[in-house]
């Protein structure tokens, strides 16, 4: 890649690799249903101004909302309120495998015994996680990020269905009608809710800013650039860095403690994630070309 792609590529890793670090300090102060509506409704107010309205689009964006909206972000946000980041950035890359699996299905993708080898040893080391005594408390929680990583496939597959739209129109106008969606959740499941942003430290609300402004338009915006201009293998591989400044971040902000289990589980579905993206396309010869 060029050194400016390179450079992007970076970029977009560190942001999300951090990003889950502002989440996790967001939520330990203000409640993950109304701290995703606030993102998503920030998010709308910076993008739609500038895109416009995805006409004969609304029903199917509003179906994306209520999938990556509210079943993907808010329901990862509320299982980051109640488990370590290190843990999460971890299982949330089975949206991998489960894109892959859905792939099969939808688009008549041919997994073939690597990527189907990669996806075993994913969750093969996902529960090598849950056998973790330390986690033995927080199956619920854990259960939710592998929820909330299938609803991630669901929405790419969706999203693909779509077609060519503008990556701000698409994130702008989903974004709007999903924050609605998680606002009456925390109406409903967060009672406390306004009381706890009036009390919000500057931290929280600088957090919130990094995950609206950093992860949710520059790091997009940068990534849907790479995949329209590089090499599709080159650039996703960059992805795995993510996780890994996560729980490094987590174990330095954090004090997060990480056992043996957790290691080898999180080595596991490195692994196995690595061998799904990294896997080649199969190249099939073109009639009438050399």
């Amino acid at each position: 890649m060029p050194i400016k792609a390179l450079l992007m590529a970076f970029s977009v890793a560190v942001i999300w690799g951090v990003n889950m670090l502002t989440v996790k300090g967001a939520v330990g102060e203000i409640p993950p249903f109304i701290l995703t509506a606030m993102r998503f409704a920030a998010v709308a107010v910076l993008l739609i101004p500038f895109t416009r309205a995805p006409r004969g689009r609304f029903g199917k964006l509003a179906l994306i909302s209520v999938t990556f909206g509210g079943l993907h972000f808010g329901v990862l946000f509320y299982a980051l309120s109640m488990i370590d980041a290190g843990p999460v950035a971890i299982i949330i890359l089975l949206g991998v495998p489960f894109s892959s699996m859905l792939a099969t299905y939808f688009f008549n993708d041919r997994l073939g015994w690597k990527r189907l080898s990669g996806m075993a040893l994913a969750f093969i080391g996902v529960t090598v996680m849950f056998w973790d005594p330390t986690m033995t408390e927080l199956q619920l929680p854990l259960l939710l990020v592998v929820f909330a990583s299938f609803m991630w496939a669901v929405a790419n597959v969706m999203i693909k269905k779509l077609g060519d739209i503008d990556t701000f129109q698409l994130n702008g106008w989903m974004a709007l009608m999903a924050a609605p969606q998680l606002f009456v959740l925390s109406l409903i499941f967060e009672p406390h809710a306004f009381q706890a942003i009036a009390t919000a430290s500057w931290v929280a609300w600088a957090n919130l800013a990094f995950t609206v402004v950093m992860s949710s338009i520059v790091a997009y915006g940068f990534w849907y650039h790479l995949l329209k201009t590089q090499d599709v293998n080159v650039v996703v591989p960059w992805m795995l860095l993510s996780p890994v400044i996560s729980v490094i971040g987590s174990f330095i902000v954090f004090d997060e403690t990480f056992s043996l289990l957790k290691i080898i589980g999180s080595i596991i579905v490195l692994c196995g994630v690595a061998v799904i993206m990294l896997r080649k396309p199969v190249q099939r010869k073109v009639q009438g070309m050399d």
